[in-house]
């Protein structure tokens, strides 16, 4: 196999993921769009380049999104095995259809690339006012922290 090219499990595995994305794809989220594409050209080209794409674009989304997608893929592929290994066996499979994830209301104008940038912009970044609140503490902390070491690493003159 050729250096950045992938192998037909890693292929495989991405298909899964891409049907999954589909399925929890949000409309009007730019990043979702994304990542289907970046894993579609994945799929198209077999090269590792487009998969750290992809990889890339996936880290950008929404923490609860991301898991949503994960948790899909996961049947996905329970189910894929399961196919596969009834094939082998000669049986009849019976897919049980995974029941639609709760999906909350996203309003593409208010949307950025990620929660910490949601919460740099004072956006809303989660489902609840509560995590806005709890993401800003965190980033407050996060400041008082860095400023923190930043004056214990200061130079003094005496």
């Amino acid at each position: 196999m050729p250096h950045g090219t992938l192998d037909r499990e890693t292929l495989e595995a991405v298909g899964v993921l891409a049907r999954a994305v589909e399925r929890e794809r949000v409309p009007g989220v730019l990043e979702c769009r994304l990542l289907a594409n970046a894993l579609k050209r994945t799929l198209d080209s077999g090269r590792e380049r487009e998969l750290t794409e992809a990889s890339r674009v996936f880290r950008t989304l929404d923490a609860d999104l991301r898991d949503r997608i994960v948790a899909r893929a996961r049947v996905e592929a329970q189910q894929a095995r399961a196919q596969a290994k009834a094939k082998t066996a000669d049986h009849d499979v019976v897919t049980q259809e995974i029941p639609s994830l709760p999906r909350r209301a996203v309003e593409p104008k208010a949307r950025a690339g990620s929660t910490f940038l949601a919460a740099l912009n004072g956006l809303r970044p989660a489902a609840t006012a509560g995590s806005r609140g709890a993401a800003r503490d965190r980033l407050r902390a996060a400041v008082d922290s860095q400023r923190r070491v930043g004056q214990r690493t200061e130079p003094t003159l005496e």
